[in-house]
């Protein structure tokens, strides 16, 4: 038997409970996606729906020879009123049954003011073919994956930085996206994972720290 001075203690504090649960959410200036109905309090003749990304028209196409036909790994980002876009350049024949590199496999560099309509700059930086008129950027790079940093702490001389390489990443920084050097001596991340995909970083701002999305194995397979 619930004496009645505590059963009210009780019921005050379960209403106290639902009053706070009933409180907004202070998203401040995040965003959130409506993955689930975390967020939602109430909907009425409404549904979340996954909605398909529509193919448009081609943006730009891979057709020199140094880009090749594995011109993958595409990254893409908005910097200030340009867009800026950054491809791996290879080419793969088949020989005797196994896939062979014709050439070495390049960092290229494409560039927009809408998004749409893209250009491949004259950088004139890497030699292809006996000439530097192309937008080659890096003579290497099976995966290079690079991100302007908005980190207030970040260096004017390491305003991009970027991950590349197969196995445990290598660093790289720039003072202007186009320029490139290695940051500090060996991996920044180490693991066992193969890392030979394209691995995402950015600064989180909510956490204060440098966030990694990279692909490992797990039993066997693809993570």
């Amino acid at each position: 038997m619930i004496r009645p001075s505590l059963l009210a203690v009780v019921l005050l504090s379960v209403a106290g409970m639902l009053a706070v649960a009933a409180e907004p959410i202070a998203l401040g200036s995040r965003l959130e996606l409506f993955v689930d109905d975390y967020l939602i309090q109430e909907m009425s003749d409404a549904e979340l729906v996954l909605h398909h990304p529509s193919p448009r028209e081609v943006a730009i196409v891979h057709d020199e020879p140094w880009e090749g036909n594995v011109s993958t790994y595409v990254t893409v980002f908005q910097d200030g009123d340009l867009y800026r876009m950054y491809y791996r350049g290879a080419d793969l024949e088949v020989v005797e049954g196994e896939f062979k590199t014709t050439h070495t496999e390049f960092v290229c560099y494409a560039e927009s003011t809408d998004g749409i309509h893209w250009s491949k700059p004259e950088l004139g930086l890497v030699e292809f073919g006996g000439s530097k008129q192309n937008n080659i950027m890096l003579p290497y790079g099976h995966n290079f994956t690079p991100f302007k940093d908005t980190n207030p702490a970040c260096k004017p001389e390491e305003k991009y930085k970027a991950l590349s390489g197969v196995g445990p990443p290598i660093g790289f920084k720039s003072p202007d996206a186009i320029h490139w050097s290695r940051l500090g001596e060996g991996p920044v991340i180490t693991g066992p994972a193969p890392f030979d995909s394209q691995n995402l970083v950015f600064w989180d701002t909510v956490r204060g720290c440098y966030v990694a999305y990279t692909r490992g194995i797990e039993h066997g397979v693809r993570a």
